[in-house]
């Protein structure tokens, strides 16, 4: 890969692992951000209208439910891809071990009871998937309008279950942004290792011999 790609990569798995826990200590430190509360209250007005029934069905974007199939299209699509399909698909629960790791570090309630919330680990599993396919999508040759509609609809996908999860009153919008950032983090550092460690060419066929073997120089 081009070493400004592979710097790319690497800026971008540093800062948003460096935000990711930047922001983690201030939440672990003062508990809910400002603007926090008013954001979540200000989305919760959507709440029994058709935008709520929507949410339910966007909630399913960061489940394995939709995940798991979207990563079995990913990996059947594209060459790249499969060359190091063990990397990707176990990037998804790694992500997702770490975000279990932090709600435990953190220990911040989520809006109703007293399950912990940050990260949200909805919007960390689809935030891994959707920098995973921008990956891929580098490494393919795919035409702009294609690869700009994916793009569009990965992020979008992002955004529409973080928005679900806090109009669902599962967490805080704080947590949303945590777990985008953790799930871009880790999908970036796998990016940045791919780039850095080049898969290895295929051996070369055995050449053909077409001449008869000659003995004693006959």
């Amino acid at each position: 890969m081009d070493p400004s790609a592979v710097a790319r990569w690497r800026a971008l798995c540093l800062v948003m692992l460096g935000a990711f826990l930047g922001l983690s200590a201030v939440v672990y430190a003062v508990g809910l951000l400002p603007g926090d509360v008013a954001l979540h209250q200000e989305i919760l007005e959507g709440r029994g209208t058709p935008v709520h029934a929507v949410a339910r069905w966007l909630n399913e974007g960061g489940r394995w439910i939709v995940l798991a199939p979207a990563m079995a299209l990913l990996l059947a699509w594209s060459r790249a891809a499969r060359r190091r399909w063990w990397l990707w698909c176990s990037l998804l629960p790694v992500s997702g071990g770490i975000e279990q790791l932090f709600k435990f570090l953190v220990a911040r309630p989520r809006p109703r009871g007293f399950h912990w919330g940050f990260p949200s680990g909805h919007v960390t599993a689809v935030a891994t998937f959707a920098v995973i396919l921008l990956y891929v999508l580098s490494r393919e040759r795919v035409s702009p309008a294609p690869r700009v509609t994916l793009l569009v609809l990965a992020a979008a996908l992002v955004g529409a279950v973080g928005f679900a999860r806090v109009l669902l009153n599962a967490h805080w919008p704080s947590d949303v942004l945590g777990g985008a950032l953790l799930g871009a983090g880790c999908a970036a550092a796998g990016a940045w290792w791919d780039g850095t460690h080049p898969a290895a060419a295929p051996p070369l066929a055995p050449r053909a011999v077409d001449d008869p073997v000659r003995i004693g120089g006959q």
